[in-house]
């Protein structure tokens, strides 16, 4: 079955205007080459928040910026030259039709390259880098020679201000290796170019930047998911049914975010729609899919958890008596290894997106595992509360919302995790 995730287009680009109003400031900061200024910008975001779109709408309004009128700080005539890695693309951007310049853009197969090793990987989008920016290179040097021909000649274009934009940055970084070698390879030598701009969107776990450019002059931001009324604007540039009593049922089973919205849209009703969009969502997990899905469907109903959670969860949701912790270890790697959670505050939450979908999914398509999760969940934190007194009123609070939700007028509203 082909899945619901639509290719990019200018024109059905919604929302996110502070975001592209920041990267323009930086650009034209960067045209004038001030000293103090941002070097790098990271936009984080859900599975389904937009990242990558916003990374291909900041490329194609960037190389506009030609016809920029110029500052008084640089010269008339100036020019953005925006090269995009994609590190973890969407299949269907594999093959896209997108309008954007494709030799402009560097599109990271995992699936190919799982028997390079970091440099060799890294090594290659070095020298691709250096051949769209035509810096002198040699496809047999070295990286060090690349880098350092990289600031040599790029600062000597006047009026070029040089933007690498980097989706999916921290997805990247699996192998422990090659998100080091990006950062000293590519990221900081185009940071640190007096003309130069970083811009990366990822989910996930924020990476320790060890250069002063990345640490701290780089500005970070969340992508929050859309209003209703951005909700609209999305169904009527897409061409979907955009009645009011529909759009407000949309945010409501999907949070608002913007894969969410058009996947559940094109479906009638869009409950409907929910089976797909657990679909939609997984489709990158390649290793244990079924896994994943089975740990999200139990653990989607909690806010926060931690290893034992994950044990009387998983338990029930497999009907077994009970769960090893070394199984719930398994269970919470296998999550945190495909950036479907992270740890916030005192325990685990899974990425919004994903559990305000999952929560629908149960409810409206699989009520008997909605219910018997929401029940677990109830019975454990009724006896966690009796159990510890001093944490009695946190228990009760978790129950309360629990059994709130289970209410069949109750409204699945997302929950704000950052």
């Amino acid at each position: 079955m082909e899945k619901l995730q639509p290719a990019y287009r200018p024109d059905l680009f919604v929302n996110h205007a502070e975001e592209i109003n920041l990267v323009e400031e930086a650009v034209r900061h960067t045209l004038a080459r001030k000293t103090r200024r941002t070097r790098a910008i990271t936009f984080y975001g859900e599975r389904g928040s937009g990242k990558t779109w916003l990374s291909r709408h900041l490329a194609t309004k960037l190389s506009a910026m030609t016809d920029a009128t110029p500052g008084e700080s640089y010269p008339q005539t100036v020019r953005v030259e925006v090269l995009t890695l994609f590190l973890a693309p969407p299949k269907s951007e594999l093959s896209t039709g997108a309008e954007q310049n494709s030799a402009l853009c560097y599109f990271f197969d995992e699936q190919n390259a799982s028997q390079q090793s970091p440099a060799k990987v890294v090594g290659d989008m070095l020298r691709w880098v250096c051949k769209q920016w035509e810096v002198a290179h040699d496809e047999s040097a070295a990286a060090s020679d690349l880098i350092y021909w990289l600031g040599r000649d790029l600062p000597r274009r006047t009026g070029v201000a040089f933007v690498l934009i980097v989706d999916s940055v921290f997805e990247f970084g699996d192998s422990h290796e090659r998100l080091p070698l990006l950062e000293d390879q590519l990221l900081t030598p185009t940071a640190t170019l007096e003309n130069g701009l970083v811009v990366m969107t990822g989910r996930g776990a924020p990476f320790p930047w060890r250069s002063v450019p990345l640490r701290q002059d780089n500005i970070e931001q969340v992508l929050p998911p859309f209003l209703t009324g951005d909700v609209r604007e999305q169904m009527a540039r897409s061409t979907l049914n955009a009645d009011p009593a529909r759009i407000a049922r949309i945010h409501t089973l999907g949070g608002g975010y913007p894969l969410n919205n058009y996947v559940l849209g094109k479906a009638d009703p869009p409950e409907a729609g929910l089976d797909e969009l657990v679909e939609v969502l997984l489709d990158f997990v390649d290793q244990s899919p079924s896994s994943v899905r089975e740990a999200l469907e139990a653990l989607c109903v909690l806010d926060c958890f931690r290893e034992r959670e994950i044990a009387i969860m998983v338990a029930r949701q497999r009907n077994a008596t009970e769960l090893l912790m070394d199984e719930a270890r398994r269970v919470r790697n296998l999550l945190l290894d495909n950036h479907l959670m992270r740890w916030q505050g005192d325990g685990y939450v899974i990425n919004e997106s994903v559990r305000v979908a999952y929560r629908s999914y149960l409810r409206y398509r699989d009520p008997s595992v909605f219910a018997s999760m929401t029940e677990q969940a109830i019975q454990m934190y009724h006896e966690w509360s009796e159990k510890y007194p001093n944490a009695q009123a946190h228990y009760r609070r978790q129950v309360e919302q629990l059994e709130q939700l289970v209410r069949p007028d109750s409204v699945l509203a997302p929950t704000k995790t950052r």
